[in-house]
């Protein structure tokens, strides 16, 4: 029986027989992203012992956030950085992603966005010419639109006006970036789901994701 995402971190719950985790770093390494750092936090020691000394991580002492762990794990780098939520499925085209974004120029970040017909659970995304301008919280009635797909690329720089530790990226960072209209929208038409719920989980064991 496949586990359940209650018992172990989700990012290490199977998906046809290989965890999310591995999913992503195939996914990953078939681009040419083989650097990873994990930002780490509760049942860090589960994570820790699947990578097995194979990729670098930081471990919280104390819950950051979305934006924190991001920060914080990232606290070393000086070039833009592809971030990915751990609880997602895609195959998303990593390397058009990342020409997409070196295309603009006048951005210091870029956001994945999938098409979905019931947005309720996620809240939309609004776009034009390529950019982010809004963020919308969910919907009570079902509406159709583009969502955020937890896969970003962003650049250090972002977080230096933040002094905070423990933030949201969602709601203390995006939002502003799309103010100043330097958030690129980056549209994903293929495959995506994540494991935010059981009922998610069952829906992706029920694809079929290459490996």
């Amino acid at each position: 029986m496949p586990e359940s995402a209650k018992n172990i971190p989700k990012a290490l719950v199977e998906v046809n027989s290989k965890s999310v985790i591995d999913h992503q770093l195939e996914l990953l390494e078939r681009h040419g992203v083989k650097e990873v750092i994990f930002a780490l936090g509760f049942r860090n020691e589960q994570l820790i012992n699947h990578i097995n000394g194979k990729y670098e991580y930081v471990v919280e002492s104390v819950p950051l956030g979305t934006g924190g762990a991001i920060k914080f794990a990232s606290q070393k780098l000086n070039e833009p950085f592809l971030a990915l939520n751990g609880d997602i499925l895609s195959d998303i085209d990593f390397s058009n992603f990342i020409s997409h974004f070196e295309q603009q120029k006048d951005v210091v970040g870029a956001m994945t966005l999938v098409w979905m017909e019931n947005t309720k659970d996620y809240g939309l995304v609004l776009h034009d010419d390529h950019k982010i301008h809004t963020f919308t919280e969910k919907p009570e009635e079902p509406v159709a639109g583009h969502i955020n797909a937890g896969c970003y690329i962003l650049t250090p720089k972002i977080f230096q006006e933040t002094y905070k530790e423990n933030f949201s990226i969602e709601k203390e960072i995006f939002p502003k970036l799309a103010s100043q209209k330097s958030l690129s929208a980056y549209i994903h038409k293929g495959k995506w789901i994540d494991m935010g719920t059981e009922e998610r989980l069952r829906l992706a064991r029920t694809r079929i994701w290459e490996s």
